[in-house]
């Protein structure tokens, strides 16, 4: 009774293979994203305005990753965006406060190969 679902198991295993070596084929490896930092989304960072509060920032932006340790009145935001054979964007965000408002805005980006 064994040596009858041998073949049936090893034609099984054959198919479950090839169906999976064909969903490989058909599966795109170069849609990979890399994306590190802070995301920096234009409508988030179009809501900021001179004269908000560190406070409010913080709630609509999140806290600094790469702020300087010693300089509590500069915060830099930086998100870098990759999908894969694709050239890189780079968004560099810096506030300014002072007396703990944001004073100034400054907002940089850049295309990399």
């Amino acid at each position: 009774m064994s040596h009858f679902y041998m073949p049936i198991r090893i034609l099984l295993i054959a198919l479950f293979t090839s169906l999976v070596l064909v969903g490989c084929k058909n599966y795109d490896f170069s849609r990979k994203y890399v994306q590190q930092g802070n995301i920096l989304s234009k409508a988030r960072v179009d809501r900021l305005k001179v004269g908000m509060s560190k406070s409010d920032v913080a709630i609509l932006m999140g806290t600094s990753s790469i702020s300087p340790l010693f300089n509590n009145d500069r915060w830099d935001y930086a998100y870098t965006w990759r999908k894969t054979n694709k050239p890189m964007i780079v968004r560099h965000l810096v506030l300014t406060f002072k007396n703990d408002r944001l004073i100034h805005i400054e907002r940089k980006e850049e295309i990399k190969p």
